[in-house]
């Protein structure tokens, strides 16, 4: 049965004794699912770390990636991913160059890797609809100047961020986006090779999947009814990983996921079976991963913006006047991340 498949595999990764999977390696990801809250940020400043030379982007109007990697980041006015797409939407406007800013630089856990980020901008909100605008604006035109014109916008963020990682020397990219699809998370898809897409252990995630998987295939949705025929670059699934997952305490349970989180690992196992052709291989026993609940890990982590891999158990920290430790889960977390980042790059 695939459920042991992957939980028996699940086992193997907490111990750091599982082998990697065959999946095509692929240079752009973005991290994203329609719903908020279920770790696509975490996910996403965790396998950066896990990750040299690369570009990281930040496409959530939120901005809390970019935070994590500058604290000061809410108070600046650096030149950020909104400055790079809008002269492809309002012509005249001349182009940004060399946005990437080197994350060691305001982080000092990444002063060890050659790896670069582009802040978010509140301004993202306003995308949706400069976007829509600008594609409308191009309905005068000729077919083939109108088709050019439209892959020049959709295409805008993907154009820039080849440019970027040229400029510094990056080879891989991933891309935070935000719990809504229209504006920068559509662009963010267009750019993107393949998504790795989070679901948390609860009904509304696994519904969002849903709506996410019904975007990306249906030729009436937002995402698919711009692309031209001859061009329908459609990213692959590389990965559904479930967040915030729980395991048994049963005496002689070994890394055994509780009940509730089967539940949820069989629902989404279905989904990723009737829609096999998304995925970047046929075998769906290939693209579903599980992640622990973070805990007090994830709040150290998130406070001071420190990796979960240079964490330690025992470690502490006051929050909200409470006294927050890492467990020796953490271990067991770390393994799963790393190899999730070893199925990525």
């Amino acid at each position: 049965m695939a459920i042991e498949t992957i939980i028996n595999r699940q086992s193997a990764i907490a111990e750091n004794e599982a082998d990697d999977i065959e999946l095509p390696r692929q240079s752009v990801y973005a991290v994203c699912n329609l719903r908020g809250g279920i770790g696509k940020t975490t996910l996403s400043f965790n396998l950066s770390y896990l990750a040299d030379d690369l570009l990281a982007v930040d496409t959530c109007p939120q901005g809390n990636l970019s935070y994590f990697y500058d604290n000061t980041y809410y108070a600046g006015q650096q030149t950020n991913v909104k400055d790079m797409i809008l002269p492809y939407l309002v012509p005249g406007l001349g182009k940004a160059a060399r946005v990437a800013a080197y994350i060691g630089a305001t982080n000092p856990y990444f002063s060890e890797k050659n790896n670069y980020y582009i802040p978010s901008s509140e301004e993202l909100y306003l995308l949706p609809s400069q976007l829509i605008t600008a594609i409308n604006q191009t309905a005068g035109l000729q077919q083939e100047q109108r088709v050019q014109a439209q892959k020049s916008i959709l295409y805008s963020l993907k154009t820039e961020i080849v440019r970027e990682c040229a400029e510094n020397s990056l080879e891989k990219c991933l891309i935070d986006t935000s719990p809504f699809f229209a504006g920068a998370t559509q662009l963010a898809w267009y750019a993107a090779d393949a998504l790795v897409i989070p679901v948390r252990t609860d009904q509304q995630s696994v519904k969002s999947l849903e709506l996410l998987i019904n975007t990306l295939s249906s030729p009436q949705s937002e995402f698919r009814k711009y692309l031209p025929e001859n061009d329908r670059n459609v990213p692959k699934i590389q990965m559904v990983v479930l967040t915030h997952c729980g395991w048994s305490t049963v005496a002689g349970a070994r890394n055994e996921p509780n009940q509730q989180t089967k539940v949820y690992l069989k629902k989404v196992y279905d989904i990723l079976s009737k829609h096999r052709t998304l995925l970047s291989t046929n075998d769906p026993d290939n693209h579903l991963f599980m992640l622990d609940d973070f805990l007090g890990s994830g709040r150290i982590s998130s406070i001071e913006s420190k990796p979960i891999e240079l964490l330690q158990e025992g470690e502490t920290k006051v929050i909200d006047r409470v006294r927050v430790s890492v467990n020796k889960s953490v271990g067991k977390c770390k393994n799963q991340l790393k190899f999730i980042a070893r199925q990525l790059w």
